[in-house]
């Protein structure tokens, strides 16, 4: 599973080379205009010793200060947040994960933040939750805390299981009154994952073999 320092790591040199690639922009597109340091940094509210290290990605800019910026320069800052690998879960999120793959027997064997497999010419950022491994076969495991967006959730995993074939799939919910509500009343997004006792999964681990695919509360 993924820590917290680790992913912090991966955000924190992220950060760095945005900044450094923010920065050269701006820079080029000041000298194509001809414009100078103290000249866009005066017009952006901003000292000319602090515009001058954002060029250089030496410090940190704000959203809304690159947004000035790029306004004094002509051009428009474009942000986005794609999918790009696990998130660092809570303690609630592991618990519960955890508590269930504790039941694994023998003959079977467990991993967490599973990676899919690399496509061609494509390095694969994504992972599953958790997968068990036995008998020839595959059961992937994702877990969703608090469900929000119900399209934007069975679209992923959708195109996970699309990716990545297993032989089983269970959706694990936290179980919650907002959940449970939420699944009552999304049920056709729904149909294709049976609703399963968590006993009857319990029994299916401790015995070492695969839960069939379908939706638990936990």
């Amino acid at each position: 599973m993924a820590t917290a320092s680790r992913i912090r790591e991966v955000g924190l040199r992220r950060a760095d080379r945005h900044m450094l690639e923010l920065g050269g922009a701006l820079t080029e597109q000041r000298l194509t205009l001809g414009m100078s340091q103290e000249h866009v940094a005066t017009a952006a509210g901003l000292s000319r010793r602090r515009y001058g290290r954002i060029e250089r990605g030496q410090l940190p800019a704000t959203l809304r200060e690159l947004d000035v910026i790029a306004a004094v320069l002509g051009l428009e800052l474009s942000a986005r947040l794609f999918p790009a690998g696990p998130a660092v879960r809570d303690a609630g999120q592991a618990l519960r994960l955890m508590r269930l793959l504790s039941h694994v027997g023998a003959g079977l064997q467990h991993g967490v933040e599973v990676a899919l497999p690399s496509a061609s010419g494509r390095f694969e950022q994504r992972a599953w939750d958790a997968m068990l491994f036995g008998g020839n076969e595959r059961t992937a495991i994702e877990l969703e805390m608090r469900l929000r967006d119900v399209q934007a959730v069975r679209r992923r995993h959708d195109l996970k299981r699309r990716d990545d074939p297993t032989d089983h799939f269970v959706l694990l919910l936290a179980d919650t009154r907002h959940n449970r509500r939420v699944v009552r009343e999304f049920a056709a997004a729904f149909e294709d994952l049976p609703r399963l006792r968590r006993s009857d999964v319990v029994a299916a681990l401790q015995a070492g073999r695969h839960p069939p695919t379908g939706l638990l509360f936990v």
